[in-house]
C-alpha cells in the first residue's frame, strides 16, 4: 500500500496585494511555485520539469520568473552547492498555493453548501467562544490596527489578522489530521 507523503512547509497565505496579484497571473510562476512547494529544487531541475509539463520556456525567461519571485519573497534560496565548479542554487517555496484549474469559487460554494451549512454553526460557535475567552488575544490584535479604513472606517487589519491566524491554526490542525489519517492507512 503507497504511503501518502505530508510536506512540513511553511503555513504561510499568500497576502495579496497588486504587485502580488501581477506576479501570480503568469501561468509560468504558478507552476515554478506548485513545484517549489513540493521539492526544494534547481534552476535546471525547474526547466527539466516545466518542459515535461509542456511549458515552453527558455533558460533566461526562467531565470527572470525566479527573480521576480524572489523579490516578493514569494520562493527563497534553500541552499547552494558547488558543482563542477559552478554554484548551484537550490529554491524553496515561502507559501502554500492551493489553486485548481478551471475550478470556480462559485462553484466550490455551490457543490458544497450542504457541508457548508452543517459545519458553519459549529465553527460559529467555536471561533465565538475563542473570541470571548481569549479576551487578552483580541486586544493584541486589535491593538495591532491603530489605523482605520479611509472609505468606510473600520479596522481591516484587525479582521486581516485575526483571518490569517485562523487560516494557519486550521492548516495546522488540517496538516496533523491528514498525518494522523496516513499512519493509521498505512498501520491497516
Amino acid at each position: 500500500m503507497g504511503k501518502t507523503i505530508v510536506h512540513e512547509r511553511p503555513l504561510t497565505t499568500i497576502v495579496m496585494n497588486e504587485n502580488i496579484a501581477k506576479v501570480l497571473s503568469d501561468p509560468h510562476r504558478l507552476k515554478i511555485l506548485d513545484f517549489l512547494y513540493h521539492k526544494n529544487l534547481s534552476t535546471k531541475d525547474l526547466f527539466d520539469l516545466l518542459k515535461k509539463a509542456k511549458f515552453n520556456i527558455a533558460m533566461t525567461t526562467l531565470r527572470h520568473h525566479i527573480t521576480i519571485l524572489k523579490k516578493n519573497d514569494l520562493i527563497s534560496v534553500y541552499k547552494t552547492e558547488e558543482v563542477k565548479g559552478t554554484l548551484v542554487k537550490y529554491y524553496k517555496a515561502n507559501v502554500k498555493m492551493l489553486a485548481y484549474e478551471n475550478y470556480p469559487f462559485v462553484s466550490i460554494v455551490r457543490d458544497n453548501r450542504e457541508i457548508i451549512d452543517m459545519l458553519y454553526p459549529k465553527f460559529y460557535k467555536a471561533i465565538k467562544k475563542i473570541m470571548i475567552t481569549e479576551k487578552n488575544l483580541m486586544a493584541a490584535i486589535s491593538s495591532e490596527s491603530k489605523s482605520r479604513c479611509r472609505i468606510c472606517k473600520t479596522f481591516h487589519y484587525a479582521e486581516f489578522l485575526i483571518f490569517m491566524i485562523l487560516n494557519m491554526i486550521i492548516t495546522k490542525v488540517l496538516r496533523k489530521l491528514l498525518k494522523t489519517r496516513t499512519r493509521t492507512n498505512v498501520q491497516m
